[in-house]
């Protein structure tokens, strides 16, 4: 059974339908990309799993558990945890108070989980005490990741994460994503940088409009010369 499975969809904001028929699956544990160009769509289906969006037909499973059409703080409970491009951070918080946030559906901060993070991101232990918003961009996506880690989810959909990174970062930051799936962590990975997500994730899909366009394993859609010349650069 799919841990995810994303059915038929069709979704977008009011009245304006971006997704059409969008079928989606990601398996326990695995690593999953999403890619095409922009506008296709890509994350809308995040933003549609986690309950941001309007749903206008289709459905949506977690564990076999329907959730089409939940909220957000329901949602998280299942075992989802969601990093949006943007404003991901709590700015004017410390870097802990950001991690506790993310435990606040529980009665209590287990400081087990904090120092598991800490233990995947060095960097904010030692920034423990600092306001996130004085932070580097890097620094700021890590410290996202960690907050949604904190309830220790079954599914991480990342949303760009590489976006605004230094060259030099990008790598690092997509290391850090691999060794979260090796530990067991399901990932769907939203990316513009589709060369590199399709070269780290176990299968890909490519979005074009709103509608599957493409599905395979990452390397059979790099090796796709189709799909190399319409949406990779040659």
């Amino acid at each position: 059974m799919a841990a995810l499975e994303v059915a038929d969809l069709d979704a977008g904001y009011g009245e304006l339908q971006v997704l059409e028929g969008v079928d989606m699956t990601v398996e326990d544990g695995e690593y999953v990309s999403i890619v095409g160009p922009n506008g296709a769509g890509k994350s809308t289906v995040m933003k549609s799993v986690f309950g941001l969006t309007t749903v206008m037909g289709g459905r949506i499973t977690f564990d076999g558990e329907g959730i089409t059409g939940r909220r957000p703080e329901e949602i998280i409970t299942t075992g989802i945890g969601y990093v949006p491009q943007n404003d991901n951070v709590f700015p004017s918080l410390s870097v802990r108070e950001n991690l506790e946030m993310g435990a606040y559906i529980l009665e209590d901060v287990p400081e087990d989980r904090i120092q598991r993070v800490y233990g995947r991101f060095p960097i904010l232990e030692e920034r423990a005490g600092q306001k996130a918003g004085s932070l580097s961009g890097g620094q700021r996506q890590m410290l996202a990741m960690g907050r949604a880690l904190m309830l220790d989810p079954e599914l991480l959909m990342l949303d760009e994460p590489s976006a605004g990174l230094a060259p030099d970062l990008v790598s690092e930051m997509f290391d850090r994503i691999d060794r979260i799936n090796a530990d067991g962590t399901a990932v769907l990975l939203v990316e513009q940088n589709a060369k590199e997500a399709l070269a780290r994730c176990d299968r890909g899909y490519v979005l074009v409009q709103g509608q599957n366009r493409y599905e395979d394993s990452g390397d059979a859609l790099l090796s796709d010369e189709q799909v190399r010349r319409e949406f990779l650069g040659g």
